[in-house]
């Protein structure tokens, strides 16, 4: 499980609360430091999390994430394109030797797996709307009476 603790300073829903969480050391080796919400200051992230137990705005809380979600989102975000980034590049350059197109395989190569790089991502956002938001969002575990 990976835990953090932060404070609900929004809620969206009644079953999904905005929690801010301090920026942790797992951030630094994030590969998409930076990248994801953060908040005003820059040293804390906002995380959108399930509140089955009802916190309210000013309520300290651990959320927590399964690894396996972790690691599907994870995957979904990163070795799908990089798979699809390959096969474009492998279907480019058969398709650069065996036709007579007039073009340099290699650059075929570099275009066809662009084009499929991109079109994984395209795929993907279009998909993620059939999944259920909330198999992947982190949850609400705990109400923290005192600051741990």
């Amino acid at each position: 499980m990976i835990e953090e603790i932060g404070t609900v300073v929004e809620l969206k829903s009644k079953m999904i609360a905005v929690v801010m969480c301090k920026k942790s050391s797992l951030c630094e080796n994030c590969a998409t430091n930076g990248n994801c919400a953060l908040g005003d200051d820059g040293r804390t992230r906002l995380i959108d999390a399930q509140n089955s137990l009802g916190a309210t705005v000013g309520d300290q809380v651990r959320i927590a994430t399964t690894t396996k979600s972790f690691l599907k989102s994870s995957f979904l975000l990163y070795i799908v394109p990089l798979i699809a980034l390959v096969v474009g590049a492998v279907a480019g350059k058969l398709v650069g030797e065996n036709l007579d197109t007039g073009l340099d395989p290699n650059l075929l190569s570099a275009v066809f797996g662009v084009f499929f790089m991109i079109g994984s991502f395209v795929l993907l956002r279009v998909g993620s709307s059939a999944l259920t938001h909330e198999s992947y969002m982190p949850k609400i575990v705990a109400i923290l009476r005192d600051v741990e």
